[in-house]
């Protein structure tokens, strides 16, 4: 059940984020302003707790935790995963060139908001993703402690 929360609150913060990044593109400020960059402390919100657990249920030690976790998904949700994660590289590449365009501290809050919410959508993206399986890797397992 806690993992489902958790899945939640990283489902809340990637909606914000998703509408952060449409509003970014359309030079729409977001009605919270400046103040929805409070966005980037809620993804340690979500984020530690995803690397405590999915290190505590990964089958052996050693690097790559996710894809134990990855592995508890559908197809579909795996791809759009990734395709967050190609799409938030893509997004920041474009987002260093549009800030070079301007002097340091002169650079428009809507391409700030469209480069800073590419993040947020791959960290609350993948973060949702992984209490998703982790909710499915405990419900595997305690299907199989009540067989045996």
């Amino acid at each position: 059940m806690g993992y489902l929360i958790l899945a939640t609150i990283a489902a809340v913060g990637l909606l914000a984020s998703i509408t952060c990044h449409l509003l970014g593109w359309l030079q729409v400020e977001p009605p919270l302003g400046k103040s929805i960059f409070v966005l980037h402390g809620g993804i340690f919100v979500v984020w530690i707790p995803l690397v405590i657990f999915a290190n505590r249920t990964m089958p052996k030690p050693g690097r790559n935790n996710m894809d134990h976790l990855l592995a508890e998904l559908p197809k579909w949700m795996r791809v759009a995963t990734g395709i967050l994660f190609v799409y938030a590289i893509l997004n920041f590449v474009y987002f260093i060139y549009c800030t070079s365009q301007y002097p340091k501290h002169g650079v428009p809050f809507s391409i700030e908001l469209r480069g800073f919410s590419g993040h947020w959508m791959m960290f609350y993206g993948t973060a949702m993703a992984g209490f998703i399986a982790l909710s499915r890797l405990a419900r595997k397992r305690r299907k199989s402690e009540t067989v045996t």
